[in-house]
């Protein structure tokens, strides 16, 4: 059997998990670690800036603890294991940005009846198993909105991290037109 949680209740599935025998938290040759995913956000829009369109998605996955309570270790030591996953992928549809997990700590069961909310960031390719140990900011609950609509960066809390990191530059091609002409083309590369 997987330990019994601490806070909350759990899905039928999940709970079903957590007494099944054959998934136990410890064993000689077996340890298994259950979490429910509380949050995942993507940001599937497209990105405008003053140079024209980009194709950025955003994704980042985030453990929301209610009455200020904090991520045990077996829980830290699972996310932020995930958290070394962050990073940045080239798709056909963009690119798309996994920020990593974090952790919001509310001192009631929203931030409508939470007078304290605390933003917590896992440090980045760290292993961390003490939440005590992640980076805290108090935050408002305007800047909670801003961090899940990503106008502020999760990790460092500044706005707009969808900037451009790289300049624009131009790249000359020799296309073959249908009569089979070739003739020279400047395309536009952008970041």
């Amino acid at each position: 059997m997987t330990r019994s949680r601490a806070y909350g209740s759990d899905t039928e599935f999940c709970a079903w998990m957590r007494s099944c025998k054959e998934l136990p938290s410890f064993g000689n040759d077996f340890g298994l670690s259950i979490s429910d995913n509380d949050v995942t956000l993507h940001r599937y829009m497209t990105s405008v800036d003053g140079q024209g369109s980009r194709q950025v998605q955003a994704l980042m996955q985030i453990e929301v603890k209610t009455r200020q309570g904090k991520p045990p270790f077996a829980q830290m030591d699972t996310l932020s294991k995930l958290n070394m996953f962050c990073g940045q992928r080239n798709t056909k549809q963009g690119v798309v940005r996994f920020f990593g997990v974090f952790v919001l700590v509310l001192s009631g069961t929203s931030p409508d009846d939470s007078n304290a909310m605390w933003w917590g960031v896992i440090p980045k390719g760290l292993h961390v198993t003490n939440a005590l140990n992640l980076k805290w900011k108090k935050i408002t609950k305007e800047e909670l909105v801003q961090i899940l609509r990503f106008d502020r960066h999760p990790r460092n809390m500044e706005k707009l991290p969808f900037r451009r990191h790289h300049k624009t530059r131009e790249i000359t091609v020799v296309e073959k037109t249908p009569l089979g002409f070739e003739i020279e083309k400047t395309i536009v590369k952008r970041s």
